[in-house]
């Protein structure tokens, strides 16, 4: 992949396809891409999870958590999730804990009174136009 694609990137969700069990290969080999073209400031590899979609369907099949933990720690990842983009599981859970890792990442020290709490807008907030 080229480097133009990951330019900015100050974090990453690498999904792969949980009833597909080939797909992890596919994704470990993004991560792998990933790390080899993209470092913060400080020139460690930028925070990403790995998430295991489609946790909704009768057919998933899953790793054993234990081995899921131990695949994340050898290749890098923050963590992982079973999610259900179709259902809206684990989505939230997941991006807020990339945010959180992204901020540690951060060569600043954080802001005074800073709780950790991290919040979304769903919507932009709209500003009245005006104009002339």
């Amino acid at each position: 992949m080229s480097r133009v694609y990951f330019k900015g990137a100050r974090g990453a969700l690498v999904v792969y396809d949980i009833a597909e069990e080939s797909t992890l290969e596919g994704a470990l080999s993004w991560k792998f891409d990933l790390d080899c073209k993209v470092v913060t400031d400080s020139g460690r590899p930028i925070p990403s999870v790995l998430l295991a979609n489609k946790c909704d369907q009768d057919k998933a099949c899953s790793k054993e958590p234990c081995l899921m933990d131990k695949l994340c720690t050898e290749k890098g990842f923050a963590g992982w999730f079973k999610v259900s983009a179709k259902e809206n599981v684990n989505v939230d859970e997941a991006v807020n804990f990339l945010v959180k890792h992204i901020l540690l990442c951060e060569e600043s020290p954080p802001k005074e009174g800073w709780s950790g709490n991290i919040t979304l807008k769903q919507t932009p907030e709209k500003k009245p136009f005006k104009c002339c």
